[in-house]
């Protein structure tokens, strides 16, 4: 099988620069993200003054609700084009996709958008907390995720003591949830999740962030990894990064970010045949 892997695309649409290809590999920010500046403004104030701002209190919730539609029907756009190959879209939800946050205190961001926003794909398929067989192969798919599930970095630790115990056992449920996936498949794996695995080289953030230098990928995926050694790991999130690196026997790759990135895997009889990458 051939597969064509796109990143993150934020509310672009992809630029395609292979034209064989048997399905679509996507980890998911499908939206755009004009809500970044005020994210990374609150970063900067709860880093500051040990406190929980949320960037929407920042702008007011009427502004912030603008902002999250326009996203959203910027990434609708993004999967039609997606849709429109003809082949099946494999994918998870990103951590810009608007799904259901559950800690909110803002009732609009409770509510999952994430459902209607692939909703009507014939093509789209999510593997978020699932297997999909394709016959020689089995998705498993995590979704979601932008940073270790437990704090690892020491001032995050400090900022966060009190709500640690809470943070933990929301980490132990999710591992066991992918876990268990792990243990039903029969079949080699082709592991998709938005973030990458934590501590490894494309996982580093080198751009300009409150965060600059910290390791922010995924310790389920990980630990995952480490455990089972899917056949390969694909991912995003990191936008600093467009590339791969090998943990045991699983390729891990870095789709990167944008519509000009492009990626395509072939593999055969269990193994990968060939990987390029196109920018």
């Amino acid at each position: 099988m051939k597969f064509l892997i796109f990143g993150d695309l934020h509310g672009n649409i992809p630029k395609v620069h292979y034209k064989n290809f048997d399905a679509v590999i996507t980890p998911g920010d499908f939206c755009s993200d004009d809500a970044r500046k005020y994210m990374f403004l609150a970063l900067k104030e709860n880093l500051k003054k040990n406190s929980r701002i949320d960037w929407y209190d920042l702008i007011g919730r009427e502004n912030a609700e603008e902002i999250i539609k326009k996203s959203m029907s910027d990434g609708r756009k993004v999967l039609e084009k997606l849709n429109s190959f003809g082949v099946p879209v494999y994918t998870v939800p990103g951590n810009w996709d608007w799904t259901s946050d559950e800690a909110s205190s803002w009732n609009f961001l409770r509510k999952d958008h994430y459902k209607n926003l692939v909703k009507g794909f014939d093509n789209i398929i999510d593997v978020n907390h699932k297997i999909k067989d394709t016959g020689d192969y089995e998705f498993i798919g995590y979704g979601i995720s932008s940073g270790p599930e437990y704090p690892q970095d020491k001032e995050d630790l400090k900022r966060l003591k009190l709500y640690l115990k809470d943070i933990k056992k929301e980490y132990e449920n999710e591992l066991r949830k992918i876990d268990f996936l792990f243990k039903k498949a029969s079949k080699p794996i082709i592991f998709l999740s938005h973030n990458v695995p934590f501590n490894t080289p494309i996982d580093i953030i080198i751009d300009k962030s409150p965060r600059k230098g910290q390791h922010f990928g995924s310790l389920i995926v990980r630990e995952m990894i480490n455990k089972y050694e899917p056949l390969v790991d694909i991912a995003g999130h990191m936008h600093e990064h467009f590339g791969k690196c090998k943990i045991g026997r699983t390729i891990c790759i870095n789709a990167g970010y944008g519509p000009n990135k492009n990626i395509l895997l072939e593999i055969e009889n269990n193994k990968i045949k060939s990987l390029e990458f196109h920018e």
